[in-house]
């Protein structure tokens, strides 16, 4: 690094990637020294947009003397691979969600992690959003007081089409999944963000309108328990008309919470109260389930590694979704409750 200065390298032009340029040219703290893809055509725009240095291999991008910090934004099953030959040169690491499409792969990031100099970070930017944080504020003030339960209802949008622009979608060997490790994760992690770790789930998925153009679940439904012996519950499904609002709901013996999109809510007697409206990501020019928290937590892993503080959002507070989302596939398989996987080191 120089002069305080981050230098980025970027693996994975796909649209996500827009989101990270976008934010890394607002940050004194960044500089994009380098932008890798297989595809010619992505890689050539990148590179008249960010005046970086092409490379087609990515481990020549790693390997390259001027990168200090590499953007994981490839397909899911590419991400624990790349995190780990990165951190094993001495390249700071920020991969999107999912860390990894397996515990078992996520166990050995945080290993690898463990044993660099370097730090493994991972994009859950929706912990970032206003209204989140403001809702974390008054879990952890008190105020709310004992946890009863939670639940969360995803409903959205997705087509055959969608799955045929990209190969390694709905496959269990490349994206881990369907619906829960792609659409559905960032919801189970404010889950455990928010009420607390969880350790044991009963789930069951499967496959209704997509069944001929995926393998893997586009529907789910699931009963958790937290550690502190609370349940919570969970519905998904991508076979609805639209992208509805995601919608999870926090019950508390001093009231109830409702994280509506980006909007929080309070509820008495059923009758709800906005008290943060958060930030509209559309204004941002981004999907709006993207979430507006981007730029915020890019903005702090950089910050982080700068001044030496550690970052919230490492392998082992990324672990818990993951976790969550293999349990309930592999409770799905057996019938039987599962306990959750747990990083070593907690």
């Amino acid at each position: 690094m120089q002069n305080n200065v981050l230098r980025a390298g970027i693996i994975g032009l796909g649209s996500i990637s827009r989101v990270h340029v976008d934010a890394l040219e607002k940050l004194e703290s960044a500089e994009i020294r380098a932008v890798c893809d297989i595809d010619g055509e992505k890689l050539e725009k990148a590179v008249r947009e960010t005046g970086a240095k092409a490379y087609s291999d990515w481990r020549e991008l790693v390997n390259a003397g001027d990168v200090d910090i590499v953007h994981v934004l490839t397909p899911h099953y590419l991400h624990a691979p790349m995190s780990i030959y990165a951190l094993g040169r001495g390249k700071h690491v920020l991969t999107e969600k999912p860390m990894a499409t397996s515990t078992a792969d996520a166990l050995k990031m945080i290993e690898a992690a463990d044993s660099s100099a370097s730090t493994l970070n991972v994009i859950f930017q929706n912990r970032y959003n206003d209204s989140t944080q403001e809702l974390k504020r008054i879990i952890d003030s008190g105020e709310a007081g004992r946890l009863i339960g939670a639940r969360a209802v995803i409903c959205w949008h997705r087509t055959s089409e969608y799955y045929a622009q990209a190969d390694w979608r709905g496959k269990k060997a490349t994206e881990g999944g369907a619906l829960l490790i792609n659409q559905c994760i960032h919801t189970l992690d404010l889950i455990s963000y928010l009420c607390g770790p969880i350790k044991r789930v009963s789930g069951r998925v499967s496959t209704g309108l997509l069944k001929d153009a995926i393998e893997c679940e586009d529907n789910a439904h699931a009963v958790f328990e937290f550690e502190s012996g609370q349940t919570g519950v969970i519905f998904a499904s991508n076979n609805f008309c639209v992208d509805a609002p995601v919608m999870l709901e926090c019950v508390f013996e001093n009231g109830v919470y409702q994280l509506w999109a980006e909007k929080l809510f309070r509820l008495v007697d059923g009758v709800p109260t906005l008290i943060a409206r958060g930030s509209d990501a559309k204004e941002l020019g981004v999907k709006s389930y993207w979430g507006a928290g981007h730029l915020a937590q890019i903005k702090d892993v950089y910050d982080c590694i700068l001044t030496g503080r550690r970052f919230s959002i490492d392998g082992r507070s990324a672990f818990g979704a993951l976790a969550l989302i293999e349990a309930i596939y592999k409770s799905s398989e057996t019938g039987a409750w599962e306990e959750l996987v747990k990083p070593t080191g907690e």
